[in-house]
C-alpha cells in the first residue's frame, strides 16, 4: 500500500457552524477544546473555551466527557486536527477540528498548511509493514525540515529544525536496527537496503503530507505557522507511533515504537517552547 494509504481525512468543521452549533446549546452540552498556548490563549479566544495546549492534551484526556461533542480549534487549523485526532484515538465519538481555527473564526481567510491525515492501520498489518512505512515517513520529515532550513533565519527556530532532521536520521536508524532484529540472521544485512529502496521515490511524510506540497507551502511563511504545523507534524508523529506500538505483537518492536514516541512528544514540547517565546 502506498504511505498515502495508511492516512484517512480528519473531521471538520467551518467556523460559521460551529458559531451556529454554540449559540443552539447551552455549555454542559459540548466541549470546545482551545489547544493553542497560553499566551496565545489570553490575547483572546472563544468564550468558554477551555485551554488545552496541544501538548498537554494527551495527558489531560481525563478532564473532558468524551460522550459530549467535542470542537478542537487553534490559531489556523493545523494543530486542532491532530488534536481531534488524539480525541478519536481515544474514543471520543464525535470530536471535530474547528476549520481554519480563530483566523476564520475572525473573519480572516489564509491559506493553511496541507492537511493531515489520520494513521489507521488493520489488526493483521505486520511489524515489517509498520516498519517500513515508519522509515518512509521518517525520511520524508527529515527531508522537509532539512529543506526548510534554508528558508528559515530566526537562529533559535534554525537550530531546532537542524535537531529535528538529526532527530530524523537517527530514528531511521533505529528502525534498521529494529528490521535486521525481525530478518533471519542470513538476511539482516539487506535490511537497509531493502528500507532505503521502499522510500525511495515517495514524497510523503507524517501525516500523509506531500513533502514538496509542505515545502511550496512554507516558502515565504511566517516562522511562526511553520512552528504551528511542525508542531502538528510532531503530534501525528506521537500518534503514528503509539498505534504501531499496540499493533505490534513483538516485545521489543513495542519498546522501540514507544521510545521513538517519546522522543516526538519532546519535540512537540521544544517546538511549543519556540512558539511562546513569540518567534
Amino acid at each position: 500500500m502506498e504511505a498515502t494509504g495508511y492516512f484517512r481525512p480528519v473531521p471538520e468543521k467551518p467556523a460559521e457552524e460551529v458559531r451556529t452549533f454554540l449559540k443552539e446549546r447551552t455549555a454542559d452540552e459540548y466541549n470546545i477544546i482551545d489547544v493553542r498556548q497560553p499566551v496565545e490563549y489570553e490575547k483572546g479566544h472563544i468564550p468558554g473555551a477551555t485551554l488545552i495546549p496541544l501538548g498537554d492534551l494527551p495527558s489531560r484526556l481525563a478532564e473532558l466527557d468524551p460522550s459530549r461533542p467535542t470542537i478542537v480549534y487553534c490559531r489556523s487549523g493545523a494543530r486542532s486536527r491532530s488534536a481531534a485526532q488524539v480525541l478519536l484515538e481515544a474514543g471520543f465519538t464525535d470530536a471535530v477540528s474547528m476549520q481554519g481555527g480563530m483566523l476564520a473564526w475572525e473573519g480572516v481567510a489564509a491559506a493553511g498548511p496541507p492537511e493531515a491525515g489520520m494513521a489507521f492501520f488493520s489488526r493483521t498489518t505486520r511489524p515489517e509493514e509498520l516498519i517500513s512505512l515508519a522509515y518512509a515517513l521518517e525520511d520524508g520529515t527529515g527531508r522537509f525540515y532539512e529543506g526548510l532550513l534554508a528558508s528559515v533565519t530566526e537562529e533559535q527556530a534554525h537550530e531546532l529544525f537542524s535537531t529535528l532532521v538529526a532527530a530524523e536520521a537517527h530514528h531511521k536508524k533505529t528502525l534498521v536496527d529494529l528490521a535486521a532484529r525481525l530478518q533471519p540472521l542470513e538476511k539482516r544485512v539487506v535490511v537497509e537496503a531493502s528500507l532505503i529502496s521502499v522510500s525511495l521515490g515517495r514524497d510523503t511524510m507524517v501525516g500523509g503530507v506531500p513533502v514538496m506540497k509542505a515545502l511550496s507551502w512554507a516558502k515565504g511563511k511566517p516562522v511562526r505557522d511553520i512552528l504551528e504545523f511542525g508542531m502538528s507534524l510532531e503530534v501525528n508523529a506521537y500518534d503514528l507511533y503509539i498505534k504501531m506500538g499496540n499493533r505490534s505483537p513483538d516485545k521489543v518492536a513495542r519498546h522501540v515504537f514507544k521510545v521513538i514516541a517519546e522522543e516526538e512528544k519532546r519535540h512537540l514540547d521544544k517546538l511549543a517552547s519556540l512558539l511562546d517565546q513569540g518567534l
